[in-house]
């Protein structure tokens, strides 16, 4: 028998599809952060939206990249005259003192951004 039957790596790889088309919403960011709950709404997007995250114990990562306080105002500068439409989101854990969080908005708010949101999870019903 001179043929390959493919029928085999078929069925493989249409589970692995599968697999993937499940686990591919889960991956939204790498950064391990339990937002808080909120029943308030959703903020419209724009062209560009900035995710800074603060993570215990207080690291700060902006778009899953780690930088420092002053890295953090240097970028939101440059965004601001680049773009000063941007929207920043800001996805802070619930354990991060509310100073934390504090100081990384008077960050943004002081490079001229003004779209700025604080993401949360929804709740329970």
């Amino acid at each position: 028998m001179s043929e390959i039957n493919v029928l085999n790596l078929v069925d493989v790889m249409l589970v692995l599809l599968i697999i993937f088309i499940l686990v591919a919403p889960i991956l939204e960011h790498g950064i391990a952060i339990s937002l808080p709950a909120s029943t308030s709404s959703r903020i419209e997007s724009s062209r560009e939206i900035l995710t800074v995250s603060i993570a215990p114990p207080g690291m700060i990562y902006l778009n899953d990249q780690r930088v420092t306080l002053d890295e953090l105002r240097e970028r939101m500068d440059r965004t601001a005259r680049t773009n000063p439409d941007a929207a920043v989101t800001i996805r802070a854990d619930g354990t991060i003192r509310y100073e934390e969080v504090i100081k990384v908005l008077d960050e943004i708010r002081n490079s001229g951004l003004s779209r700025i949101g604080i993401a949360t999870r929804p709740t329970e019903r």
